[in-house]
């Protein structure tokens, strides 16, 4: 009886107020850790490129973009340290992201704003490594300076990977995208502070506005800002790839109410001075120090 009891919905019976401020303060506190947290994401897989590489004394010229490892000529390069530079550095990136979400999954009972940082980490890493695969049979050694020829495409291209299956991968990519949102959208309606919002598909699709999608769309353009030529469009696609998982959200909204224990409090009705102006400094390190 105890154990049924703990799995009661914690929800307030009235909304504490769904009214334009409230929404607005609630999509900049999300759009601010969306940021930072994408910014940290392509930071943490460049750095493990760069270290790995280092540790093979190869020459490395760090961005935030883009990790370019010299020299380029063959002679200094084998499939396994292709393998352990540009395969395990990816792979890495997505188990953290699935274990920090999993973490999310069995602490089940707390709902704050390093909660949602913690899942923003947890989805853009996982989508970075999704994304990466995505691209991955444009990129070729015959253009290095597109942005296209990264991690997958790399060790597709050295270990003479046919390019139907480098195609294939990306389609599962693509629908892994797609599942990932079936998956995450209980943890987005953990932010719904309200019962009525999630009684019926209306409610929980501007749950999903206000916690995923403006967040991201707000989140554009200061990480656009931040790009190359170069990197362009995989930053790009890794948006896009966002947009995909977003689909997934969705079509669970439209299958059945969310079932979810919540904290009763609006954890993101505040004004986010400190989350903007962590996101302001992060963006403006990257900008001044590290965008080449």
């Amino acid at each position: 009886m105890e154990e049924e009891e703990e799995e009661i919905l914690f929800y307030r019976k009235e909304q504490t107020g769904d009214g334009l401020g409230n929404k607005l303060k609630r999509i900049v506190t999300s759009s601010a850790l969306f940021v930072i947290a994408f910014i940290l994401s392509n930071l943490l897989l460049q750095t493990l490129i760069a270290e790995i590489s280092r540790g093979f004394k190869y020459t490395v010229k760090f961005s935030y973009n883009i990790v370019t490892v010299l020299p380029w000529d063959y002679h200094y390069w084998s499939r396994a340290r292709i393998l352990l530079i540009y395969l395990i550095s990816p792979v890495l990136c997505l188990i953290i992201g699935l274990f920090i979400y999993n973490f999310l999954r069995v602490y089940s009972n707390w709902a704050n704003v390093v909660r949602l940082f913690l899942f923003w980490f947890a989805v853009v890493l996982v989508n970075m490594v999704l994304a990466q695969i995505l691209i991955s049979p444009l990129g070729t050694p015959d253009n290095r300076n597109n942005g296209l020829y990264q991690t997958f495409a790399v060790v597709g291209a050295w270990l003479w990977i046919n390019p139907a299956i480098m195609v294939m991968a990306a389609i599962v990519s693509l629908v892994t995208s797609l599942l990932s949102g079936l998956v995450i959208r209980d943890e987005v309606m953990r932010y719904s502070f309200s019962r009525t919002l999630i009684n019926n598909k209306k409610g929980m699709d501007s749950v999903v506005f206000q916690v995923y999608i403006m967040p991201v769309l707000l989140g554009i353009l200061p990480i656009m800002s931040l790009c190359t030529p170069i990197n362009f469009f995989p930053t790009l696609m890794e948006i896009v790839n966002l947009a995909i998982i977003s689909i997934g959200i969705f079509m669970m909204n439209s299958i059945g109410q969310a079932e979810v224990r919540c904290n009763k409090d609006d954890v993101l009705n505040h004004i986010p001075f400190f989350e903007a102006v962590t996101c302001a400094l992060i963006w403006m390190g990257v900008y001044f120090f590290l965008k080449k």
